[in-house]
């Protein structure tokens, strides 16, 4: 009889056993366990704060001074345990054998080394190439690994001069330049185009799948673990709360955290008001770990397609028949907004005393309308024109031809005279608020700010009111905007705009850089504040997703100009120009990702 000897299990690339981080004053980790086998790809999402970076710097040594770990972090290879390695031993892993792309490559990058020169130095520090030249050339093919355009000549470039996805392809071509066993990668594609991040993840699945590479990726968006992992750990609180494969976690999450992650991911499902679902936690979350296969959601069935409108199709006719110009979404009577023709031209710096700097066209021969009420939304690539589009309109710019008129004032050659009570009614939202707030101003003072001839005790009432509206209590009126998360800035900085009671809002990628959870949250409080104050909205944004959402007709423009304007329902569903399409396909949709995952 013939005896059968059962093989091995491998030992996984990483073992992270009973991991706690604390402060002087609190644990932030609390126990955390989880192995990634050889060439596995594993997701860990999670909301800011929820534990995801720190995990991740744990596993690389490169905790802060003021925080302690316990607990034991193994690579597959290497006999010591990372928490307590010395410096001198981690620095000889770090790039080699585990490498980290972050999720700001401008910060991460030397400003003053060209960026060829720092994927070589990689290699030349680590001995993994014979010599500088060799170490060169091999950066090129790195670069062009990545789908760099012209590898060659970026190499030469500096950070600055590359667009944010290049520099992220440049931060994985230097993390994937020696090879390594394990590659993290935290929040890689959270400040790029949808386009752009499409591109990324693929890169980012291709790259680790042919080397083998065993990959950790750390985001607070499930739709984009679901472009490239296996297996998702979802962190709530400093606890694992979850674990398991991609589809099943998708379509039947069994942790409430996760349900509820889930459901304020998917801009298309909304409540019986119309309203994105939103998180509502307890206080202590318990570790909740499941592998088991339990039934999918049901899947919605597609909607029967409905026919473009008249006005969808016509504007489109007439675009691919290059007839002379196109005026997008035109309205009778007088609309809140009106462009004609509107052009605006940049020189860029540089060049020489006998070359003349050449032209950049920012936007080119725009005609449009936007009716009183309307919620009107603007979606591009960066580069694309929008947020010049949105200058012009607050009147932060002027147009190089062309009319705009908002709310009966010509933008084109107005004073800051003429200006004075339009900027009252139309007020603008920033994608960034910690850079919109003055940090050594409080609250009530940079709410109250706008306000003009009103006295002190009327301010102090208004700016309450008004705070009460955007969801926050008046004791915030004595404090900082560093004392406040993402999302309460973002309210803060609603409330400074819709101080004055505008009549038009722009909001320029307001929602951009928060999380899932709090992206549904701001979103339902615009909605609910258009309503209330009968606004305009000019929303602009690089996601076709939140705009379908939140808008009621939409411009897409490429290159300076409106390629597509129509309802957003026609424009979403059934987009008529290739660009349309290709950011149709490149913003992931919860119900398409979990019948790819479970297919």
């Amino acid at each position: 009889m013939t005896s059968i000897t059962p093989t091995a299990t491998p030992a996984p690339t990483l073992s992270v056993r009973d991991l706690r981080v604390g402060s002087p004053f609190n644990e932030l980790l609390h126990s955390i366990s989880f192995d990634i086998a050889a060439g596995e790809r594993v997701g860990l999402i999670g909301e800011s704060g929820s534990g995801k970076s720190l995990t991740a710097t744990s596993v690389m040594g490169l905790l802060p001074e003021t925080l302690t770990a316990t607990g034991s972090v193994r690579l597959n290879g290497v006999d010591a345990d990372l928490l307590t390695a010395p410096d001198r031993n981690l620095n000889q892993l770090r790039g080699n054998t585990m490498a980290m792309v972050f999720q700001e490559p401008m910060t991460a990058l030397n400003p003053l080394m060209r960026v060829g020169a720092q994927v070589a130095e990689i290699m030349t520090v680590h001995h993994t190439v014979k010599g500088r030249r060799q170490a060169r050339e091999r950066a090129v093919e790195l670069l062009t690994q990545v789908k760099l355009p012209n590898p060659r000549e970026a190499a030469l470039a500096f950070p600055h001069q590359l667009s944010g996805g290049q520099r992220q392809r440049v931060m994985l071509a230097m993390a994937m330049a020696n090879d390594p066993q394990l590659l993290l990668c935290d929040e890689p594609t959270t400040a790029l185009d949808v386009t752009v991040q499409a591109e990324v993840l693929g890169l980012i699945g291709k790259l680790v799948t042919d080397r083998g590479t065993s990959l950790l990726l750390i985001t607070h968006d499930i739709a984009v673990v679901a472009e490239v992992c296996q297996r998702v750990l979802v962190m709530y609180q400093g606890n694992i709360v979850e674990d398991g494969p991609v589809g099943r976690v998708l379509t039947a999450p069994q942790h409430p955290y996760t349900q509820k992650l889930i459901a304020a991911s998917d801009l298309s499902s909304v409540d019986d008001r119309g309203r994105l679902h939103t998180m509502s936690m307890p206080v202590v979350a318990t570790p909740v770990v499941s592998t088991a296969e339990t039934s999918p959601r049901r899947m919605p069935t597609d909607a029967a397609a409905l026919p473009l409108s008249p006005a969808h199709r016509a504007a489109h006719q007439r675009i691919e028949a290059d007839d002379a110009p196109v005026i997008f979404n035109e309205v009778t009577g007088t609309p809140a907004i009106r462009v004609r023709d509107l052009s605006r031209q940049y020189r860029r710096r540089g060049g020489s005393v006998f070359t003349t700097a050449p032209i950049v066209h920012g936007l080119r021969e725009v005609s449009f309308d936007v009716a009183e009420g309307q919620r009107f939304g603007i979606v591009g690539e960066s580069g694309s024109g929008k947020s010049t589009l949105m200058r012009i309109l607050c009147a932060l710019d002027q147009p190089t031809s062309g009319l705009v008129d908002v709310l009966g004032q010509p933008i084109k050659g107005a004073s800051e005279r003429q200006l004075r009570n339009f900027r009252s009614q139309v007020q603008i939202v920033f994608q960034d608020p910690m850079g919109s707030l003055d940090p050594r101003m409080k609250v009530r003072d940079i709410v109250a700010e706008p306000l003009r001839h009103v006295d002190r005790a009327e301010a102090r009432a208004r700016v309450e009111a008004q705070l009460a509206a955007v969801g926050l209590d008046a004791d915030v009126m004595d404090r900082h905007p560093h004392q406040f998360s993402g999302g309460q800035r973002q309210r803060i900085s609603i409330a400074r705009a819709l101080i004055t009671r505008p009549r038009v809002l722009v909001a320029d990628e307001a929602v951009s850089a928060l999380d899932v959870s709090v992206r549904a949250q701001v979103l339902n409080l615009l909605a609910d504040l258009v309503d209330e104050y009968q606004l305009t909205l000019v929303f602009v944004s690089h996601d076709l997703g939140v705009i379908r959402h939140l808008c009621d007709t939409v411009a897409v423009i490429s290159d300076g100009r409106i390629v597509e304007c129509g309802p957003t329902g026609d424009v979403y569903d059934r987009p008529l120009h290739p660009y349309t399409r290709q950011l149709v396909s490149a913003t992931p949709s919860m119900d398409e990702l979990a019948r790819r995952v479970t297919a």
